[in-house]
């Protein structure tokens, strides 16, 4: 089969497309024709060896994938050859990816398979944001940043699912913005501006935001202004564009173990709680009230593209590679 390897951590050059032998399904797992591969900030990360949980190349990257079932292993009777379904993965950029029977999910028949995977890592990430590492959003003022990318575009709709007060997307362009309130965002405030903070306290009345959703963590850029008293300000993410804050070593560290100001991981999400989040995902895209934008997509031998792509901030919603 044909994947994406990376040879040594780097730049996006070290993607490289190789053969591989197409693997065997064992006990409890199944075969997934890979249909739409997933892309992440943490692929961008662990291509780079800053995520921990991938710690030496060279690696098969990619976290999600979604598709039909090729083959079944021993002891799995609730799938069969052909069915649709999304997982989590461990080596998502190939033609065919393994997957742990007992956590992958059916795709209706409605839903293409790059949307699918926008509801694995991001759409769960973007619902557990507001469920598991808040107190509380019912009424709360929330500010998302990177409010067009594929956690924010998503996050912002669920915000406002899930009963929050007001809702502010952070996007560079006037497109990006005019998308962000297309989703449901009662404002749209481009984060490029040095003024930035004092616009998203305007926009609430001088309060300020009661949490603050940050894919960056970028603390020299006045991410502490905007929080009214006792607001919450989450890092989720800490990407590579940004360039200043906290050292690499103190934001991961935060991140992954879960720390105030306050870091967050999926990982910090039970599997149940991921499980729960996955079927009310898919419950709302199919009562036509979750928008699922994966309009970016690209042809597997252009993983690097792709990453520069997310890299230099050209896309919109979910990235995706497809086999």
């Amino acid at each position: 089969m044909k994947a994406i390897e990376v040879a040594h951590f780097g730049g996006p050059e070290t993607l490289q497309l190789v053969d591989k032998p197409t693997p065997e399904p064992g006990k409890g797992q199944i075969l997934i024709e890979v249909k739409a591969a997933g892309i992440n900030f943490a692929d961008l990360m662990a291509r780079q060896g800053h995520y921990p949980p991938v710690p030496s190349a060279p690696f098969v990257p990619g976290f999600e994938a979604a598709g039909v079932v090729a083959k079944v292993g021993e002891g799995v009777t609730h799938w069969k050859t052909g069915d649709r379904v999304v997982s989590m993965v461990s080596n998502g950029y190939a033609e065919y990816a393994l997957a742990d029977a007992a956590t992958a999910a059916p795709v209706p028949d409605t839903l293409g398979f790059p949307e699918a995977t926008a509801l694995l890592i991001q759409g769960i990430t973007a619902y557990t944001l507001m469920t598991v590492a808040v107190p509380e959003i019912q009424g709360k003022s929330v500010l998302i940043s990177a409010a067009a990318g594929g956690v924010g575009s998503l996050a912002v709709q669920i915000a406002k699912l899930l009963g929050a007060g007001m809702v502010i997307g952070l996007a560079s362009t006037d497109e990006k913005r005019a998308k962000v309130r297309e989703l449901g965002a009662d404002a749209a405030i481009d984060y490029t501006q040095k003024d930035w903070a004092e616009r998203v306290k305007e926009a609430t009345g001088g309060k300020g935001v009661d949490i603050y959703l940050d894919a960056s963590g970028d603390t020299e850029n006045g991410a502490l202004k905007p929080l009214a008293k006792g607001g919450h300000w989450v890092v989720f993410g800490a990407q590579q564009t940004s360039t200043r804050g906290l050292p690499e070593s103190e934001l991961m560290g935060m991140v992954f173990n879960g720390q105030t100001l306050r870091g967050y991981t999926l990982y910090e999400a039970s599997p149940e709680v991921t499980a729960a989040a996955l079927k009310q995902l898919i419950a709302w895209t199919g009562e036509g009230k979750l928008t699922i934008i994966a309009n970016d997509k690209f042809p597997l031998a252009d993983a690097g593209q792709a990453q520069q792509a997310i890299i230099g901030r050209k896309t919109t919603g979910k990235v995706v590679l497809e086999p």
